[in-house]
């Protein structure tokens, strides 16, 4: 009798597989833009890119062209798109100096399709966002790749965007501790990066560690030392979120006579630190500027007597956006504002009988402020405000009414009311008829939406989980 084993995987663990097996497999990730032109492919032979052409006009951007490496020779690539009336930027990669290109952001219209900005990140610097930062946001990154290639879409205008990636082998540290005694071990570098780890401390020492590791979407453990004393747990919020340096503390101790490892601290991409023992003797810090940490070696014995680190580049997944379902009435046209990085200001216009008009001001990646469209109109007594305290406060909930008033044959909102995690805002208009409040726990708002005509009728929000 055969027994057959089946393992289900989607196109992007297939990849990853491909891109874990040899470092020479280039890895297609989808595009990322509005839909239309005509498929183009730059191909993926080169070790890496060193110079960008973009040219933007008034639809959005209108071509891209890209200088490529190949057997150290620079090899320029082909215009995608048509150049017209606009102004062509450029952005250039010292891979003489080992720096290459890791991420790609922007903007598209989703009613043209016509990508409006780009923004290029490498291991070294970020350019400035190219175009207007109008539309919707895409991303294009890996966690452990770097660009070698693109392919995409165009016609008279750039709509999308492809890109090929190989995979950064990670660099190993010198180990901080005892350095001969016990045994070694040894978890590599080829890891995604760290989910979860595990250290038990007896009062005097860390005698246990473990590490959950992330492997092409599956968890990997490791664990050695032993396990008396307390165990703590540090979980770390991956694919957005990465260690990124580990310290601590040693010392010669009794009654093992020899050194062992007294503390250890894990701090995040986030700015979240997390402690284990007492530090005491020599400290120590492993880190490296602009890398995370995907794996551990040291040595152990009855204690963890040392530690030292994989690292790689890592460019954490930002955290996704939900769009959460508007409450109240019916009524008016829909709006929506679309999800930012934050709000930093609330503008309510009231009327009569209700909420006549709503405005918001935002943040966005590039540290800019958007100013959001009126939704609703516009009243003679003007807009009252609530304004964020930005960037320690941000709006965790909204509170509203809803209620049938003269002259609307819809519900409408008559009251709203924010709530921070520092402070309530007064409540804008009367409490009357239905009341809802919208949050989800352990998210922050970073984005409105609703229905509006003479009135607000309805309002909705997009969330982000809270990572501070």
């Amino acid at each position: 009798m055969f027994l057959h084993f089946w393992v289900c995987l989607n196109v992007d663990q297939l990849f990853k597989i491909r891109i874990a097996t040899t470092y020479e497999m280039a890895l297609m990730v989808k595009a990322e833009g509005g839909n239309g032109g005509k498929r183009w492919d730059d191909g993926f032979d080169y070790e890496g890119v060193t110079k960008i052409y973009v040219r933007g006009g008034l639809e959005g951007i209108q071509f891209i062209k890209f200088d490529y490496v190949k057997d150290g020779k620079t090899i320029t690539g082909p215009i995608h798109g048509v150049s017209g009336r606009g102004l062509t930027q450029t952005f250039e990669i010292n891979h003489l100096q080992k720096e290459y290109l890791l991420s790609i952001e922007g903007y598209y219209d989703i009613s043209t399709g016509v990508i409006q900005s780009i923004q290029f990140k490498t291991n070294q610097q970020t350019s400035d966002m190219m175009g207007f930062n109008e539309g919707t946001k895409f991303s294009l990154r890996s966690m452990r790749g770097r660009i070698i290639g693109f392919h995409g879409f165009a016609d008279k205008n750039l709509y999308s965007l492809r890109a090929y990636y190989i995979r950064i082998p990670a660099t190993k540290s010198a180990m901080d501790g005892g350095q001969n005694t016990g045994r070694g071990y040894d978890h590599g570098g080829d890891y995604d990066g760290v989910r979860k780890v595990y250290v038990t401390f007896d009062g005097t020492s860390i005698r246990n560690m473990r590490v959950d590791y992330d492997k092409v979407g599956q968890v990997e453990c490791y664990e050695y030392g032993v396990k008396v004393g307390t165990q703590n747990q540090f979980t770390i919020n991956y694919p957005y979120e990465c260690i990124t340096s580990v310290g601590g503390s040693y010392a010669d101790t009794q009654p093992y006579r020899c050194i062992v490892l007294r503390s250890l601290t894990f701090k995040t991409s986030n700015g979240r630190t997390s402690v284990f023992g007492k530090e005491t003797g020599t400290t120590f810090l492993l880190e490296s500027q602009g890398n995370a940490i995907v794996g551990f070696h040291g040595r152990v014995g009855s204690c963890v007597d040392s530690i030292g680190e994989y690292y790689a580049p890592f460019s954490p997944y930002p955290p996704p956006t939900e769009k959460l379902e508007g409450q109240g009435g019916d009524g008016g046209d829909s709006w929506d504002d679309g999800a930012f990085l934050n709000v930093k200001k609330v503008c309510i216009g009231q009327g009569q009988f209700g909420i006549v008009s709503v405005k918001f001001e935002y943040e966005n990646d590039a540290s800019e402020v958007v100013v959001g469209d009126e939704h609703g109109k516009a009243t003679l007594l003007g807009y009252e405000e609530f304004e964020l305290d930005y960037p320690s406060e941000y709006i965790t909930s909204v509170e509203a009414c809803q209620d049938k008033v003269m002259g609307a044959e819809t519900g409408v909102l008559t009251m709203l009311r924010f709530k921070t995690n520092i402070r309530i805002s007064p409540s804008f208009g009367l409490k009357a008829g239905f009341n809802f409040v919208l949050e989800k726990e352990g998210h922050k708002i970073n984005g409105f939406h609703g229905k509006s005509s003479s009135m607000l009728h309805q309002i909705g929000i997009h969330v982000i989980p809270i990572t501070e």
